[in-house]
C-alpha cells in the first residue's frame, strides 16, 4: 500500500525497479564483446600465420638452397649466406630436364583423360543404377587402390618386356590408370549421387536418350567434382616415381619423367651430391604446380565439399 501523501505513480514506479533491480551498463557489456571478439580475431590471425609459415618454409628453404653457387648448397646450414646465383637452373636446363618434363606432362595428361572418362561411366553407373550391394562393390572398387604397387611391379615388368611396352608411354599411363582409377570412381559416385534424378527424367521427357542426358545435363553439374578428381589424379602422375623408374628408367628423349630424372642427376665430380641442381629441378617443377593450385582453388574446394551433401 502507498503511504499518505505520496503520489500513486512514484509508489509504482519504485515498485517496478525494486523488481527489475538495477539499470544495466549497456555500454560496458557492448566493450566487452568487442574486446572478446578482437581477441579472437587476433588469435585465429596469428595461428593461421603460424601455420602459414609452417607450410612455406620447407619451400623457402628449396629456393634459397637452389640458389645457392658451388658447395654451398651442400656445405652451409645458412640460408642466407651466399654467393647466390642461377648457375644450378643452368645446369638442370642442360641436362634435357625440357623432354623429362614433356614426358611427365604426356603421361599425367593422359592419364587424367582416361581416369575421368573410363570413371566418369563407371561412377555414373553406380550411382545411377539399382544394383544389389552396391556399398559392398563400391568398397571393393576402393580396395583396389589399397593395394602395394611394388607387389605388382615384377609380373607387370616381365608382361611389359613381352609387349614391348617399356620405355614407352603406354607403358606408364597404363598402370597409371589402373592404379588411380579407383579413386577416381570413388570420387566421382558421390557427386552422381548428390544430383537429383528429376534432372534426368525432365532430359528424357523432353526427347534426349540417356547417354545425352548424361553429357548435356548430369556430366555439366558434376564438375566441381570431375574438375577436382582430375587434379588428385594429375599430381599423382605426375609425381609417381616407382614405376617410372622400373619401365622407364633411362632415355629421356623417350619417356623417363622428372622424378627420375632428378634422382639420376649427378654433381660435378664423382661421389659429389648435386643438392643445389636437385633442388633447382624441384622449384622448377613445383611452380606450375602451385600455379595451378593457386587459380582453381575455388573449383578445388567446392568440389571436394560440394559431393559431401546430398541435395
Amino acid at each position: 500500500m502507498s503511504q499518505p501523501g505520496t503520489p500513486p505513480t512514484q509508489t509504482a514506479a519504485a515498485q517496478r525497479e525494486s523488481r527489475e533491480g538495477p539499470p544495466k551498463k549497456k555500454g560496458s557489456d557492448q566493450g566487452v564483446v568487442e574486446q572478446r571478439s578482437a581477441a579472437q580475431i587476433w588469435g585465429k590471425s596469428a595461428l593461421l600465420l603460424v601455420i602459414l609459415l609452417w607450410c612455406l618454409f620447407p619451400f623457402f628453404w628449396l629456393i634459397m638452397t637452389s640458389l645457392k653457387r658451388g658447395d654451398r648448397a651442400l656445405n652451409s646450414p645458412d640460408l642466407f649466406q651466399g654467393p647466390f646465383g642461377l648457375q644450378n637452373y643452368e645446369a638442370v636446363f642442360q641436362q634435357d630436364f625440357l623432354l623429362n618434363l614433356r614426358n611427365s606432362l604426356a603421361v599425367a595428361g593422359m592419364t587424367t583423360i582416361l581416369c575421368v572418362v573410363i570413371g566418369s561411366f563407371a561412377a555414373y553407373a553406380l550411382a545411377r543404377l539399382p544394383l544389389k550391394r552396391k556399398i559392398l562393390l563400391l568398397s571393393g572398387v576402393l580396395a583396389v587402390s589399397l593395394f602395394p604397387p611394388v607387389a605388382l611391379v615384377p609380373p607387370l615388368y616381365e608382361l611389359w618386356r613381352t609387349l614391348g611396352l617399356l620405355n614407352t608411354w603406354e607403358g606408364l599411363y597404363i598402370p597409371y590408370t589402373s592404379f588411380t582409377l579407383p579413386l577416381t570412381i570413388f570420387i566421382l559416385t558421390t557427386f552422381f549421387a548428390s544430383i537429383p534424378k528429376d534432372l534426368e527424367e525432365a532430359a528424357r521427357v523432353d526427347g534426349a536418350s540417356p547417354f545425352k542426358a548424361f553429357y548435356r545435363v548430369i556430366f555439366p553439374l558434376a564438375a566441381p567434382g570431375v574438375f577436382a578428381a582430375a587434379i588428385i589424379i594429375f599430381v599423382a602422375a605426375w609425381n609417381e616415381f616407382l614405376l617410372a623408374s622400373t619401365f622407364a628408367p633411362r632415355n629421356a628423349e623417350v619417356a623417363q619423367t622428372v622424378p627420375v630424372a632428378i634422382a639420376a642427376f649427378t654433381g660435378a665430380v664423382e661421389f659429389q651430391r648435386p643438392i643445389g641442381t636437385i633442388t633447382a629441378a624441384c622449384v622448377v617443377v613445383t611452380i606450375p604446380m602451385i600455379i595451378v593450385a593457386l587459380l582453381f582453388q575455388k573449383r578445388i574446394v567446392s568440389g571436394l565439399t560440394a559431393g559431401s551433401v546430398k541435395g
